[in-house]
């Protein structure tokens, strides 16, 4: 019981603290220079590889978001790491519904990992790391482990 509450107090600190992030997984990479604004990233770049690109992002803060998009223009993963979670909610999307019912059930937030979404999320205060992909998004030739 103890355990429960510490672990639902955990993800409710994560999203008060967190800085506003908006590269929703499975959304298009058409929101990625809004999401720059939205997040006031500070820096953005893009590394292109045979099958997908990476937009990195830095947030005033530190923390890094990297979004990778098929060349169908879909958002297909995400990944974070710095001193603060990006808010997990936009960064989801319409996953965030199905990782907060995942972890509901649990002591600790363990992530998800299903046929549809796989999120690993972890870390401490002012180091924290996790990345999520769509599983059945992952370009062909494209290992989940690029996600980093």
């Amino acid at each position: 019981m103890l355990q429960t509450g510490i672990a639902i107090a955990m993800l409710g600190a994560s999203c008060a603290l967190s800085i506003p992030a908006h590269a929703t997984l499975g959304g298009n990479v058409a929101s990625i220079a809004s999401d720059a604004a939205a997040m006031h990233a500070t820096a953005h770049t893009v590394t292109t590889q045979a099958a997908y690109a990476v937009h990195t992002l830095t947030l005033p803060g530190g923390t890094v978001v990297r979004e990778y998009v098929s060349t169908a223009g879909a958002v297909f993963g995400v990944a974070w790491n710095g001193p603060t979670l990006p808010d997990l909610k936009t960064t989801l999307g319409a996953s965030f519904d199905t990782y907060v019912a995942a972890n509901a059930t649990r002591h600790v937030n363990e992530g998800v990992s299903t046929d549809s979404l796989v999120v690993v999320s972890g870390g401490h205060l002012r180091a924290f790391a996790g990345h999520a992909y769509l599983p059945p998004s992952l370009p062909a030739g494209v290992d989940a482990n690029a996600i980093q």
